[in-house]
């Protein structure tokens, strides 16, 4: 699979023990940076004020009018309750447009040069959404309340896999996953091509009002190959595929990270190597991952399993405490997608019929 259709597979933002995290920062920069020669016209376009899911629907009107054109568009999702675009990138004119507005905020560095600004404003009759102020406001509020009471859950169920983690890494026989990792890269890993792999930072799964959101059916059509890691504890997984991502960047391949929500900034709980079509992902009893014909490896063969049983009372706790708290914070999201499903009708019924398609036009000139 290329690295567009692995781009699929994933998310750039989703809420986190951190809060709101958004990777569409390191997409553009990449686009306007690394991937941008001296002269070349790539640029990119924030869309702001994108309420009432306006800018999903101009990113989807620019993709739809791109593909009747001829020209290739990749687009790129998030899960704030319901999967949609948050970015298109047209590579062929040297395009990407994303959806740069609350609580993801994406500001220019350099506006006018290769980065604009484009005000989803233009596309509403604001004195509609005047008339219902209070209703806004007082939607807006339960949201970030909602999604700050999901937050402290998944702080408190961060805490509780620390716990989990410094119980379990104390029998964890780091020899062995180690030389279970190079046995792996020496198997799958063409040789060294004499340049060091890109890495890309995404997340593989989505927090949401229904739960963990894995994007499954895009999987299965673009992953050639599963490798699912069983590990309850969260300890073995982190190292190996940290260890088999060091293996195939100096080997040459990109990577696709993809840390666990809890920490978004850790090591990565799955990874994903476009070049070999692969996917090594990390399950558990919260978090069941099972694909066709996928390769289960058991974490339990890492640990010394006696000095584990040891520890089995505090560990059952942790684990029955972590899965309480996260349905605490499914819940508390839940609520936040309902009060942004209400801002969102409001906001909808304000957009001038047409305005949209002949934005997405006018950005595509």
């Amino acid at each position: 699979m290329s690295m567009a259709q692995a781009e699929q597979c994933c998310f750039l933002r989703t809420i986190t023990a951190e809060g709101c995290v958004t990777r569409l920062g390191e997409l553009t920069a990449w686009r306007l940076g690394e991937l941008a020669a001296p002269g070349d016209n790539q640029r990119a376009i924030y869309l702001k004020s994108g309420h009432g899911g306006a800018a999903a629907a101009l990113l989807a009107a620019i993709a739809e009018q791109a593909g009747e054109q001829g020209t290739a568009a990749e687009s790129f999702w998030d899960a704030p309750g319901r999967e949609r675009r948050c970015a298109v990138c047209l590579p062929e004119r040297g395009l990407t447009v994303v959806d740069a507005e609350m609580p993801w905020p994406l500001e220019a560095k350099l506006p006018g040069a290769g980065e604009e600004l484009v005000s989803l404003d233009l596309c509403r009759d604001n004195a509609v959404l005047r008339e219902q102020r209070g209703e806004l406001q007082q939607l807006f509020a339960e949201r970030q309340s909602d999604q700050q009471r999901a937050g402290r859950f998944l702080r408190a169920a961060r805490s509780m896999k620390r716990d989990m983690a410094f119980v379990a890494g104390e029998t964890l026989d780091v020899a062995k996953v180690e030389r279970y990792a190079s046995r792996f890269a020496l198997r799958r890993f063409p040789a060294p091509n004499g340049r060091v792999g890109q890495e890309s930072k995404r997340f593989m799964t989505a927090i949401t009002g229904q739960g963990l959101l894995l994007r499954r059916s895009v999987l299965n059509e673009v992953c050639t190959e599963t490798v699912v890691l069983e590990d309850e504890y969260g300890v073995a997984s982190p190292l190996l595929w940290d260890l088999i991502r060091g293996y195939a960047l100096g080997n040459g391949l990109d990577v696709i990270s993809c840390p666990c929500l809890l920490f978004p900034d850790g090591e990565p709980e799955h990874i994903v190597l476009p070049a070999l079509g692969l996917a090594c992902f990390t399950a558990n009893r919260r978090h069941p991952i099972d694909f066709e014909g996928a390769q289960h490896i058991q974490a339990t063969r890492f640990f010394d399993k006696e000095t584990l049983r040891e520890h089995r009372c505090r560990l059952s706790f942790c684990r029955r405490t972590m899965r309480e708290l996260l349905a605490e914070a499914y819940q508390a999201q839940a609520a936040a997608e309902k009060a942004r499903l209400a801002m969102d009708a409001i906001y909808a019924g304000a957009v001038v019929p047409g305005a949209i398609e002949a934005l997405a036009e006018g950005i595509l000139k």
